[in-house]
């Protein structure tokens, strides 16, 4: 759950740099319309892209549009953050982009209509300010196409903080917002003109995955926000997930400890050897794979994030996105391969696997010290292994709209 007093000391502190003050007086747009009547466009902060364009890159201000027709096999997720759970997204696509209830909710008469093409930024290591140019370009799109509301979903902490600055730009173009927001403590501090706080964990903006009654009743609180006459609004949404006393399922695999004289990529390749077969399982129960950001298969992933800690004499890597790229395929490949058996899997399953039982965690925790221990690529290190990972703050910065890095909150709100 996402509640400050519940969270590690680390993370506490990193989500109290987060805040800020609102960026200007309150937009605020009154209804003009009843629910049943409204166009309603659908955005994400999780870096959804397709498959043959281009991925969103480190600190992305621009957009992605994704048309109501998409199927969510041709859609890959290329956010820069690794602070947030993926396996919901994995699972379900609509727990990040419900484009499925929104479908129900017009067919149900809640809503009017959805808007014929949505949209995907990146909510990561940008200050809100950063979003203006894309979000103003954007509501002129929304206009064209007679969106009179827009619903809003974050995935990380910062996307909770981005989803403040593109609902306060997008009001100010008098196009009404409504959303989620994952920390309240950023939408107290921020005050957009309406977002309901769930309390789900990171990367699960609507709680459960395949559930379709919980996720609506979800979007029908955030969407009945619309109605109301004044703002900011900050309300509570009172569902709970009930998965705390669900025990986990039993991995499929067993993974083998390590053993003198092995390889990096003998004891890497065994391990995804293992996975092959719940892979496969997996595919075929989903009909579709997160896999492929890096564009490259998975044993030339392997083969490539091994070469050199096996043979120290070659280069350093010098591609650092594609090895981000490759880490987070890796990751997608063992997440849909231990999820491969239909369950409830509870966020934080497949990270807390992969952190502390896989050759795959050892692989990263390697490159994090290695790239943590040259100031050159000290940021690039906070980008391949999370906090809950290290167990403590990997730093926090920011880009602004003017390109320059500075710390995640400016000075003079320090």
């Amino acid at each position: 759950m996402v509640r400050l007093k519940d969270l590690p000391d680390y993370e506490q502190e990193h989500l109290m740099s987060k805040l800020l003050p609102p960026l200007g007086p309150l937009p605020w747009i009154k209804p003009k319309k009843n629910l049943n009547e409204m166009k309603i466009a659908i955005l994400t902060t999780a870096g959804l892209n397709y498959r043959n364009e281009d991925n969103f890159n480190f600190t992305d201000a621009s957009f992605r549009a994704i048309p109501i027709e998409t199927e969510s096999k041709n859609l890959l997720m290329t956010h820069s953050s690794v602070n947030f759970d993926r396996s919901g997204f994995q699972e379900d696509l609509n727990v990040v982009f419900p484009i499925e209830r929104f479908k129900e909710l017009v067919d149900e008469g809640f809503i009017g209509s959805i808007a014929s093409i949505n949209y995907s930024f990146m909510g990561a290591g940008l200050l809100p300010d950063a979003y203006e140019h894309s979000v103003r370009s954007l509501a002129k799109i929304l206009k064209q196409d007679n969106v009179d509301a827009v619903f809003m979903l974050p995935v990380c902490p910062n996307c909770s903080r981005s989803v403040c600055g593109i609902s306060y730009y997008l009001e100010s173009e008098g196009i009404q917002t409504t959303g989620i927001t994952l920390v309240k403590e950023i939408a107290q501090s921020m005050k957009p003109p309406r977002l309901l706080w769930v309390s789900f964990p990171l990367g699960r903006p609507l709680g459960k995955p395949n559930d379709d009654k919980f996720q609506k009743k979800v979007i029908r609180q955030s969407l009945e926000l619309l109605n109301k006459n004044k703002g900011p609004i900050l309300e509570d949404c009172p569902l709970e997930l009930d998965d705390n006393n669900i025990p986990p399922p039993a991995c499929p695999i067993s993974f083998d400890k390590q053993v003198d004289g092995d390889s990096w990529y003998a004891r890497l390749n065994s391990e995804v050897s293992s996975m092959m077969t719940w892979y496969d399982l997996s595919l075929k129960r989903r009909n579709r794979t997160t896999v492929g950001a890096s564009k490259s298969t998975i044993r030339t992933i392997v083969k490539g994030l091994t070469v050199w800690i096996d043979d120290q004499a070659t280069s350093i890597p010098e591609d650092l996105v594609w090895l981000k790229l490759a880490l987070e395929d890796l990751k997608a490949f063992y997440g849909e391969s231990l999820t491969a058996q239909p369950g409830n899997y509870k966020a934080g399953y497949v990270e807390n696997i992969i952190y502390n039982e896989t050759v795959l965690g050892e692989i990263i925790s390697y490159y994090f010290n290695l790239f943590e221990s040259n100031p050159k690529t000290l940021r690039f290190a906070r980008s391949i292994a999370s906090r809950a990972q290290v167990k403590r703050s990997t730093g926090s910065w920011a880009v602004d709209k003017m390109g320059e890095i500075i710390k995640s909150k400016p000075n003079d709100q320090q």
